[in-house]
């Protein structure tokens, strides 16, 4: 076997993690907790002896969803909710909500009424990353870690807590690992595959994901055949994202996509938690200081940190996708433009929706912003 198909063999194997997901977690005995957002603390669910998993909201089909909330809401959270109604995750506890925004929040109760046999856990995020935030959102923890005790009758102290920050930090680590070679100009992952890798960590296998990441890490020091280029490169950013479609379309064009701005790039994985400071502090601080979420009040510090990840992968241009009906990132944009345009970064506005096929009229314009700057 060629190097280079070890390391195509690898990226499927990692990749599949999140394509068989519904069937492996069926399989494990362990209790399982969804979420739906980022700035969910993980390593709570894991040392409550759970496995937290992302629900991803891949239904089409959201007309029941609709109905529930309202046809004005974003395709994300409608294909999440569709996912829960239609029993996508019957083999799940409950889930774990985090007021990412007010349709989150709309999200949780809907879930609570609609989807029976499954616990819904709220968490308040506050809007800031101040001292003081981070104290109120250590006690919001508390409060779900005194519930997960109660449902599982079981202790969750500090020495399951430092286990689990140590598989956290670890499956952080391998994948800033493999980022590296992104920023470094080494091209190992498509826009694709590069999401795919960050939604199989999200399926809660943290074990296996490790292990088949290591993997892949291992076969790309043994390969030299990898293409070391420099491409056009175009990051994305706004809200969620996963469109197959549009990273085709971008790519068609000789151009690569940089998914590092958003909740399925590297908002997920950057960073580590102290493993030396208090857990539960310490689990709150690096929650509140992901900068991903446009409601948060901090947006300079959000502004700044795109500016360090467009240098820090060598982007050329940005499209800003936002989902139809995102009402906090759609009215975050201006800035971002603004900002964008101030240190002559060309910038692209998206609004679409999420499982979205006829995508001709956008497909045209990535085109032609993308061929008028790579001419």
């Amino acid at each position: 076997m060629s190097t280079a198909t070890a390391v195509q063999d690898a990226i499927r194997d990692v990749v599949d993690l999140h394509r068989d997901r519904l069937e492996l977690l069926r399989a494990r005995p362990e209790p399982k907790l969804g979420f739906v957002s980022i700035h969910t603390p993980e390593e709570i669910l894991l040392a409550a002896g759970a496995i937290p998993f992302r629900i991803t909201g891949e239904q089409a089909n959201t007309s029941d969803a609709a109905a529930r909330l309202s046809a004005n809401y974003c395709s994300y959270v409608l294909g999440c909710l569709s996912e829960g109604m239609d029993g996508v995750h019957d083999f799940a506890d409950g889930v774990v909500f985090v007021n990412g925004c007010d349709m989150r929040k709309r999200l949780c109760e809907a879930w609570a009424c609609d989807v029976p046999g499954q616990s819904a856990y709220y968490l308040d995020l506050p809007g800031d990353a101040s001292d003081l935030s981070k104290a109120y959102f250590a006690t919001q923890l508390r409060k779900l870690i005194g519930a997960l005790e109660r449902r599982y009758d079981r202790k969750i102290g500090d020495e399951a807590l430092g286990r689990a920050i140590e598989t956290c930090n670890r499956l952080r680590a391998l994948v800033q690992e493999l980022d590296r070679h992104a920023r470094n100009g080494r091209r190992v992952l498509s826009g694709g595959e590069a999401i795919g890798v960050v939604k199989a960590a999200t399926t809660g296998l943290k074990d296996a994901f490790n292990h088949r990441v290591a993997t892949l890490l291992d076969a790309l020091k043994a390969s030299d055949s990898l293409p070391r280029r420099r491409p056009h490169r175009v990051m994305i950013c706004g809200s969620y994202f996963d469109h197959q479609g549009i990273i085709d379309t971008i790519e068609d064009t000789g151009a690569e996509a940089i998914c590092a701005d958003i909740s399925n790039g590297a908002k997920y994985f950057e960073g580590r938690i102290d493993p030396d400071a208090e857990p539960v502090a310490a689990i709150a601080a690096y929650y509140l200081d992901k900068h991903t979420s446009a409601r948060r009040l901090d947006t300079d510090v959000r502004m700044r940190h795109m500016l360090e990840l467009v240098r820090a992968y060598g982007v050329d241009s940005v499209i800003y996708y936002v989902l139809k009906f995102c009402d906090t990132n759609l009215h975050e944009y201006p800035y971002i433009q603004q900002r964008l345009q101030a240190e002559k970064i060309p910038v692209l506005f998206i609004e679409g929706e999420r499982n979205a096929t006829n995508i001709a009229g956008t497909r045209t314009r990535i085109q032609t912003f993308l061929e008028s700057r790579m001419t």
